[in-house]
């Protein structure tokens, strides 16, 4: 992983129908949109202001990475991982906490920063997850945990990408590269390893937006 004070690259992880693409663009924009294409990553370049400095941000918004096998190359790539699952679906936070433990079983302890995020908490008569629960899960991998509404408010996702932010350039000036190089190699061996196949051979060029 390369890393600068200025520069922090975004991972979000997350099934499909969970909403994590309408997350990104929330933030992103302050705009809410509903139908997103699912076939392929899709690269975002941001500058961010916040804590009296400007970093530049790099959100990947992945798509099936686990089943394209390419997961392994997305947490070499990243310093920060924002895993995604809609408070509506049981079955998207199951996949959630299965990310999570694969994060967890790879990567050295504290050298990324990881979020947990609870989305569509605006459609409560559809519930199927308890805020208790994602705290719950998040307490167990010792990361940090929000619930959001992109399709309501743009404040909730700007207050959790933020505090990911924070804790990537924090630990960005307290970790050495050399021990961020190894968790992101550790990480990719047993992601490798547990699904497989060789993330070369899916490396395609992700559609990118200056925004």
């Amino acid at each position: 992983m390369k890393m600068t004070v200025n520069r922090i690259r975004v991972v979000v992880l997350g099934s499909p129908r969970s909403g994590k693409s309408a997350v990104v663009v929330r933030y992103l924009t302050k705009r809410y949109i509903g139908e997103y294409s699912s076939t392929g990553d899709f690269l975002y370049t941001h500058r961010v202001a916040f804590d009296g400095a400007v970093s530049e941000v790099e959100i990947l918004d992945t798509s099936n990475c686990a089943i394209r096998g390419c997961l392994g190359e997305h947490v070499r790539w990243g310093d920060a991982f924002a895993v995604v699952y809609s408070v509506c679906e049981r079955r998207s936070f199951l996949a959630a906490a299965e990310l999570l433990s694969l994060l967890a079983q790879a990567r050295l302890p504290g050298c990324a920063a990881v979020t947990l995020l609870g989305n569509k908490r605006d459609l409560e008569h559809a519930r199927e997850v308890h805020a208790e629960e994602g705290q719950e899960l998040s307490l167990r991998f010792g990361c940090q945990f929000y619930e959001v509404s992109a399709a309501e408010s743009c404040a909730g996702a700007a207050l959790a990408f933020h505090a990911l932010l924070r804790e990537a350039r924090a630990l960005a000036l307290l970790l050495p590269a050399p021990r961020r190089k190894l968790a992101a190699y550790s990480v990719s061996k047993v992601i490798g390893t547990i699904f497989g196949k060789n993330s070369k051979s899916v490396r395609k060029k992700r559609p990118s937006l200056s925004i």
